[in-house]
């Protein structure tokens, strides 16, 4: 694999126009908003996942382990697991706003019971692919990033640019004074934990460096390359949202397909704007049965080695992970009914994704904190990638990620009907909540369970 190539899977790993919405009510502030972010979080876990894979090799169980013992390594890899779980209702209320928008009714993106149903039809149908093995859910997984990510996001910033160099009327202004975004409290900037979770996944490309032509350091060409590239892709669509929408009037769940009916409204293709949010419906189904199939093989694979029961590592005929998929598809069923209980879909999809970002940034502090350890405790392991300046980048990375985790428990202004309170006190305590079994699980386990001791060894290939 030439490093090109493997920079635009690093992409692939974290493209998604999901959370464009969330840094398009910054405006032209989203330059900030993407900056800051990609140079304090993104570039730390390029470098610092680099040195890691290619010092240890394997992925984050295999890291922390390393550095802090078995329990902290399977933490670590119970919140990747976690958060993929908490992941999937926000980002199928996506396309399910996506879909009111195909079918000419956008008023039921902000219907709880509409939003709900939507997100658990779409849920178990991926489920049931990821369920069939992995050429099916291969196949659809590829087709839906290009259809359904690529394509709407080349649509946005096309849609842009024709809409500015037509002198069309802009939602927001271009003047330079504009770039840093208004700060009047951290709910003003709460939104800005989406571009955390937009960044992420950077880390589980770094296995393949064994598959890259070149010298080792050519993975930090890729790093390099996929940074700029995900931060320009993101930066302009969030801007195309934002020149399109008023910022009153911008739902955190359908932001995308707001900008596609002004656009074509404005241009007289109305048409068009169906058919781009119908694609953006395949572009979540195709991410969740990515992060459906995934995570929990990884966590399947880790529970062989002895730490889930016996009960938690059966497989279907297909040998697909059965009993975790339906795990989590039961977690999913239970934190869908939030957009039915809260009255603002856009609370309920911003209160799901900061509970599931939180969950993302405990495993970065965790990998973060075992890049620093073992540079102590394993001088002499031989390291093709040796970083300059590892303990630093990796606490600048870790400062970063807590950082996310207390901007997650402020609601963002305007979205929220929920005191300050009450929101942090759901978020950490769904945070806290489902961090917990795996120290439950850890304490209880047994010899018996060790079904496949060289389970662990298979996380570098299925990464």
């Amino acid at each position: 694999m030439a490093w090109p190539a493997l920079a635009m899977l690093m992409v692939a790993s974290v493209g998604s126009i999901a959370q464009l919405s969330d840094s398009a009510s910054f405006g032209l502030g989203a330059v900030t908003v993407y900056l800051l972010p990609a140079l304090l979080f993104l570039v730390p876990v390029g470098l610092v996942s680099a040195e890691l894979a290619t010092s240890h090799e394997g992925g984050i169980f295999v890291w922390v382990r390393s550095a802090f013992g078995d329990r902290t390594g399977f933490q670590a890899t119970w919140f990747v697991f976690m958060n993929s779980v908490t992941l999937y209702p926000s980002l199928l209320s996506f396309g399910a706003a996506a879909l009111a928008s195909a079918l000419g009714r956008p008023d039921l993106s902000t219907n709880g019971a509409y939003m709900g149903t939507v997100v658990l039809a779409v849920f178990w149908l991926a489920t049931w692919v990821v369920s069939r093995g992995m050429r099916s859910s291969t196949g659809i997984s590829n087709l839906g990033l290009a259809f359904g990510t690529i394509i709407p996001a080349l649509f946005l910033i096309f849609f842009m640019s024709a809409w500015l160099i037509d002198a069309k009327p802009s939602q927001i202004t271009f003047a330079l004074s504009d770039i840093a975004p208004p700060f009047t409290g951290l709910s003003s900037i709460a939104l800005v934990v989406g571009t955390f979770v937009a960044f992420a996944g950077l880390e589980v490309n770094a296995v393949h460096i064994a598959r890259m032509k070149g010298p080792p350091r050519n993975y930090l060409k890729a790093v390099l390359l996929a940074a700029a590239t995900v931060f320009t892709t993101y930066l302009l669509g969030s801007l195309a949202i934002s020149v399109a929408v008023p910022d009153a009037s911008l739902e955190l769940t359908s932001g995308a397909s707001q900008a596609f009916t002004v656009y074509a409204d404005g241009f007289g293709v109305t048409a068009m704007s169906y058919v781009l949010s119908g694609l953006l419906v395949l572009g979540a189904l195709a991410a969740s049965i990515a992060w459906i199939g995934g995570p929990s093989r990884s966590m399947w694979l880790v529970g062989r080695a002895g730490y889930l029961p016996p009960r938690l590592q059966r497989t279907n005929a297909e040998g697909v992970q059965i009993s975790l998929l339906l795990l989590q598809g039961a977690i999913v069923s239970v934190l869908s009914f939030v957009f039915v209980v809260l009255p603002n879909t856009s609370a309920a999809f911003a209160l799901l994704q900061d509970v599931s970002i939180s969950l993302y940034m405990l495993m970065y502090v965790c990998m973060f904190a075992s890049a620093i350890r073992l540079r102590r405790t394993q001088p002499d392991v031989p390291r093709p990638i040796r970083i300059k300046g590892l303990p630093v980048i990796a606490v600048v990375g870790a400062l970063a990620a807590v950082a996310a985790i207390v901007l997650g428990l402020t609601p963002p202004a305007g979205y929220s009907t929920l005191s300050s309170g009450t929101y942090a006190a759901i978020v950490a305590g769904g945070v806290i909540l489902l961090s917990l079994p795996p120290q439950l699980i850890y304490r209880l386990r047994k010899p018996s369970w060790d079904t496949d001791p060289e389970a662990v060894d298979e996380l570098e290939a299925d990464d």
